[in-house]
């Protein structure tokens, strides 16, 4: 068990306390025609808190019937069958079965993909099945495809000649793309560090997990929404940088 006092357990992120909390449902209630109701555990406290001392097993309970609780709720691991009476989904089993699905290690890096730009929200599944350099390269992807998106809506011949790497700088001496921020003067540092950073993401990120997966470290949930959150800044200066 993770916790074994209440300050311990209150200590984990929501999460961790929802797959305690599922773990010791699914025991309870092998199959999904076992309905359960959260008042029944509110009124015997002590059905949850096996392994935690009997002094604690209020406190421990009320802990798990709230946000963990809810949590299980949202994430589709119990319904609410009416009456307040509820039953462990299919998916719910499935998860209890595995103490340590991706799914529970990686759910608070997933409540942050709503902050990325649009394209990326239904990147969800990638850190549910673990898939964190595919999610990367699908992200730079996305931001290539967008770049080649703008050349074959532009009307400049020279645009449509260029792909890839060549293809940020040709933009912006086309003006098909020109520079945001008019207010920071007209320092050219400043161009040269926009062009070379949309660039640079191709060679160094885009191509890199596209084809060469195998020779890149593995990441941890939390690199990857880091490079996620690259690939949206990217996406949003391409939106900034249209005439």
């Amino acid at each position: 068990m993770a916790a074994a006092t209440y300050k311990e357990l209150r200590s984990l992120p929501i999460p961790k306390q929802a797959q305690i909390l599922l773990c010791r449902l699914a025991k309870f209630h092998p199959t999904s025609a076992n309905t359960f109701a959260s008042y029944n555990y509110e009124t015997s406290p002590e059905s949850l808190t096996t392994g935690f001392p009997r002094t604690e097993a209020r406190a421990v309970t009320d802990l798990l019937l709230g946000a963990p609780w809810k949590w299980l709720e949202n994430q589709g691991f119990i319904r609410r069958m009416g009456n307040d009476f509820h039953s462990i989904t299919p998916d719910g089993y499935e998860a209890a079965k595995n103490p340590e699905p991706a799914f529970f290690a990686n759910s608070e890096v997933i409540s942050a993909l709503p902050l990325l730009h649009p394209d990326f929200h239904g990147y969800t599944h990638y850190f549910y099945e673990n898939k964190l350099k595919e999610a990367v390269a699908a992200a730079f992807e996305r931001y290539e495809n967008r770049l080649n998106e703008i050349r074959d809506d532009s009307s400049s011949v020279a645009a449509k000649a260029e792909a890839g790497r060549g293809l940020v700088y040709k933009l912006f001496s086309e003006k098909v793309l020109v520079r945001p921020y008019p207010r920071l003067g007209t320092d050219p540092a400043a161009e040269q560090g926009l062009t070379g950073m949309l660039s640079g993401a191709l060679g160094w990120i885009r191509n890199p997990y596209t084809h060469e997966k195998h020779n890149l470290p593995d990441l941890k949930p939390s690199e990857a929404l880091e490079l996620l959150f690259v690939a949206s800044y990217l996406m949003r200066m391409l939106e900034q940088s249209k005439p």
